[in-house]
């Protein structure tokens, strides 16, 4: 079985952390989930086998050679996965370690090896087109919400696009918020019956990262107002 993984910089080690609770029958298709963020991991039975790293430089076309980390202040940040050529035009800093892939193993904990060139870069063009979909369909909700937020069908659409394209959630947010007072008391009914549809990751992120368009959505929140 095979899932999606982030590696990342903490406390200036590389380490990794799973994406998601789902699992695959093959690589491609971690490659292939919009989630799948430069590495994914092969499992036997519950123990990670080894991990896949995908082959590209994450500023250009070249391949990975290796990974610049720093201090780790931020343990969920992502490591920086570049070529060679791309690490040397980094601005030299004493912070800063290069971890060719060869060592990557020792401080992952794991075998590492770079995944097929040709099928990672078809899933990666892919992932690339649905995120472009992604942000068009947002950005569709968001110009929509003001005028057809009243329109049960609408409302159900969202609920549904929500639970599969995080984007739509910020957009929802955002012109929620961007909604008058007035508006907003005209609209109170409708934006609550929304809320109550949303998927509950949706909810979770409106009530912790977005409190005052969950306010205006009926949902919970601390410190929000309308």
């Amino acid at each position: 079985m095979f899932s999606a993984a982030v590696i990342t910089d903490r406390n200036g080690s590389l380490d990794w952390v799973v994406l998601g609770c789902a699992r695959f029958d093959s690589a491609e298709q971690v490659w292939r989930e919009p989630v799948t963020d430069g590495a994914v991991l092969r499992w036997d039975g519950g123990q990670v086998a080894e991990m896949l790293v995908e082959p590209f430089c994450s500023r250009c076309d070249g391949a990975t050679d290796g990974f610049l980390i720093g201090t780790g202040f931020d343990e969920d940040l992502a490591a920086l996965r570049l070529c060679d050529g791309c690490a040397l035009a980094v601005r030299p800093a004493e912070m800063l370690r290069w971890v060719p892939l060869t060592g990557a193993s020792a401080e992952l904990g794991v075998p590492v090896r770079l995944a097929d060139a040709a099928r990672a870069g078809e899933a990666r063009r892919e992932r690339d087109t649905l995120a472009v979909l992604d942000d068009l369909e947002a950005a569709v909700v968001a110009d929509e919400l003001r005028d057809r937020i009243d329109d049960p069908a609408w409302r159900d659409r969202i609920a549904r696009v929500a639970a599969a394209n995080t984007q739509v959630v910020v957009a929802v947010a955002a012109a929620v918020s961007a909604l008058s007072d007035v508006e907003v008391l005209d609209l109170y009914p409708s934006l609550a019956e929304l809320g109550r549809k949303l998927p509950r990751s949706a909810t979770r992120w409106l009530e912790s990262s977005g409190p005052v368009a969950a306010a205006r959505l009926g949902l919970p929140c601390l410190g929000a107002g309308a």
